[in-house]
């Protein structure tokens, strides 16, 4: 049996232009003036890569989620 990799904080980058995950391409970029919507692109998520190391996409989603939040409440002038 295949096991996955953890997803961890220290894999993502968060910016006021979305947060991306590292290892697999993944971003979130927010709608212009609506910081709490936005576009998915899954990257690479779910798929084996090339250094054997493969992502859950609902564990990806959840720590982007939480990164992006925590992100907007540190970062309240960032969409004003």
């Amino acid at each position: 049996m295949h096991m996955t990799t953890p997803v961890t904080p220290d894999q993502f980058v968060v910016t006021m232009e979305g947060i991306a995950h590292l290892p697999t391409g993944a971003t979130f970029t927010p709608h212009f003036g609506s910081p709490n919507s936005g576009t998915i692109y899954k990257g690479q998520m779910g798929s084996v890569l090339k250094n054997g190391e493969e992502y859950q996409p609902h564990e990806v989603e959840q720590m982007m989620e939480r990164l992006w939040i925590e992100y907007l409440t540190e970062n309240p002038e960032a969409f004003t």
